[in-house]
């Protein structure tokens, strides 16, 4: 009984420590992904979800771990610190928010991967309103 508990025990160990080893190599990961989006620039179409009319051409940047895009800026919102994370298979995500210091906000999602870019744009205005857009690069 103790022998079969000393290597139940011994196998968790060795489940744990791997866990947080792919959980460091992730992070490391995320950050040479981050690092990697430096300096580029996407040209992506912004459309209202499940709303009528046309998508509308934009461009995201990436500068000094900060997200900029065109329309937003244009529109008064900051640029703002991006968080990179790895998903399933390799995924690049990107997570980020801005305001325009009126009280609007706009929280962006993006994932990476195969070259292309795609992902949702939430906006909320100070009354409030919430619309939903999807963006994709050409």
């Amino acid at each position: 009984m103790k022998k079969n508990i000393i290597v139940l025990v011994m196998a968790l160990g060795m489940v744990f420590a791997q866990i947080a080893f792919s959980g460091e190599n992730l992070a490391d990961l995320a950050a040479a992904k981050k690092a990697e989006l430096n300096n580029t620039e996407w040209a992506v179409q912004v459309a209202l979800i499940g709303g009528k009319g046309r998508a509308e051409a934009d461009v995201i940047s990436f500068v000094e771990g900060k997200m900029i895009s065109k329309n937003m800026r244009n529109a008064g919102f900051n640029d703002a610190e991006i968080n990179v994370r790895i998903g399933e298979e390799g995924l690049v995500i990107w997570e980020t928010m801005q305001a325009d210091g009126k009280g609007d906000f706009a929280f962006w999602r993006g994932d990476i991967e195969n070259g292309k870019m795609k992902g949702v744009l939430t906006k909320e205005d100070k009354r409030g309103a919430i619309s939903n857009f999807s963006f994709a690069s050409k």
